[in-house]
């Protein structure tokens, strides 16, 4: 005759007690908005699922978002989010593509590649001044975030099963080959979130965390997108030494994490020979690489416009008549590194004024993890645009969509976590004077 184990029962117990008393507080804070907003939020938070779905309604959420903000900013004269240096070099480096693009040789095309742009930071900038400015709706984003990634992990375990990999890759649920993007790039906070759960002594969330972050850095080996899992793997790996780590606990996970890894290589060798054989082929280094070709297109490109580039998208267009001169070039439709397409689409204006706008959020999000180190959200916030635009890597479209809608609705998350370091900061105080007035 067996009893229940109390330790598994008090763990279960505290891990629901916890994830109620989180819920309880967010459906509080919604409760208490206007009806209009309310439903708005929600709209809001439903994100990581019109992300599952296909670009335009991706694209339609994001958009929208953002075009809602601007409008109630004019409404209610509320422009303080223009005062963030962040903000600004945003906004400076959308006003230099779009000079690049009017005295380019292609102005009306370019011209509207560059004016769409600026909805990808017109999303970050709502999220971080009015949709997510609560502590509620950060932890709330962050969960609906981790709820995307696991359904995405069953999506493309369902793949696996039904159909197997193509050509070494997985599409589902898009027909494109783009899964891993979603899981490194709008999936990448909640997962850096997850695996500094799991590596940490907090209980009851750290083995819950553990099984997750294990079985989704499985599935990223399993779409074949190499670079997404390096940024995941390396995110990770960050991620568990931020916030509170038990070494034991992250020495542990490290292991079964490349053991995991092994086993994956070891029953699908044709995955392992592209992550390792065929990676190392294609390295940057001489001239038979692939990358290196595109690469060098885009630098071939630069030189024909140093100065303000060649006009923000017309890459794409103009690379196969500039190339058509040299033999160790190839065109794509960008060239694969976002700061020679910088240089290429921009020139030398855009590339500075590029630098300082990734400059100014890593500033951002790196203030936030430094002065928010004691919550796990703020502490790992530095993670992901680190992972993001660390410049030796390949990379895809600078101002292409898909790849936009991913990385935005991250870095619109992480940009928005210091709402949590405020709520924070605001508790303390009202305790400190509850305290005095005792």
């Amino acid at each position: 005759m067996t009893g229940k184990n109390p330790a598994k029962a008090e763990y279960s117990q505290g891990l629901i007690a916890e994830m109620t008393a989180q819920f309880a507080d967010i459906k509080a804070f919604l409760s208490a908005l206007s009806a209009r907003s309310r439903w708005f939020h929600i709209f809001y938070l439903l994100g990581p699922l019109f992300l599952l779905i296909e670009r335009s309604p991706a694209d339609f959420w994001l958009s929208l978002c953002g075009l809602v903000f601007f409008g109630r900013s004019i409404v209610v004269s509320d422009w303080g989010w223009l005062r963030h240096f962040w903000v600004r070099a945003c906004l400076a480096f959308w006003g230099v593509c779009l000079l690049s693009s009017a005295m380019s040789s292609l102005p009306a095309y370019s011209l509207g590649e560059a004016f769409v742009w600026i909805r990808f930071p017109l999303f970050a900038f709502a999220s971080c001044f009015w949709l997510a400015k609560s502590r509620q709706m950060v932890i709330a984003m962050m969960g609906m975030t981790a709820l995307g990634m696991v359904i995405m992990t069953g999506i493309l375990t369902a793949e696996i099963l039904i159909v197997g990999q193509q050509g070494g890759r997985l599409s589902w649920p898009y027909g494109d080959l783009v899964p891993g993007n979603y899981l490194a790039k709008a999936g990448l906070p909640a997962f850096c979130v997850l695996v500094a759960l799991a590596v940490s002594d907090k209980r009851p969330a750290n083995s819950l965390a553990a099984i997750v972050s294990f079985i989704t850095i499985i599935l990223s080996v399993v779409t074949g997108e190499r670079i997404n899992f390096l940024i995941r793997a390396c995110g990770g790996m960050l991620a568990g030494l931020v916030w509170r780590p038990k070494f034991s606990r992250y020495a542990v996970l490290v292991l079964i994490e490349l053991l995991a890894v092994a086993t994956v290589f070891f029953a699908a060798p044709n995955i392992g020979n592209r992550f390792i054989d065929t990676f190392i082929k294609e390295l940057p280094t001489q001239n038979e690489s692939p990358y290196y070709r595109v690469m060098h297109s885009g630098m071939a490109t630069f030189e024909t416009a140093p100065i303000l580039g060649i006009g923000t998208g017309n890459y794409r267009i103009m690379c196969p008549d500039i190339m058509q001169e040299l033999a160790d070039g190839a065109c794509h439709t960008h060239p694969h590194n976002y700061y020679i397409q910088m240089l290429a689409e921009t020139g030398v204006a855009g590339f500075i004024f590029g630098c300082i706008m990734i400059g100014a959020i890593l500033w951002k999000t790196g203030m936030t993890s430094w002065h928010g180190r004691g919550h796990v959200i703020t502490a790992t916030t530095i993670i992901v645009p680190l992972g993001f635009f660390f410049p030796l890597q390949s990379t895809a479209d600078f101002f292409g969509q898909w790849n936009n809608i991913f990385m935005w609705s991250a870095l619109g998350l992480v940009l928005s976590s210091q709402n949590v370091l405020g709520a924070h900061k605001s508790n303390n105080a009202n305790c400190k004077k509850l305290f005095e007035a005792k």
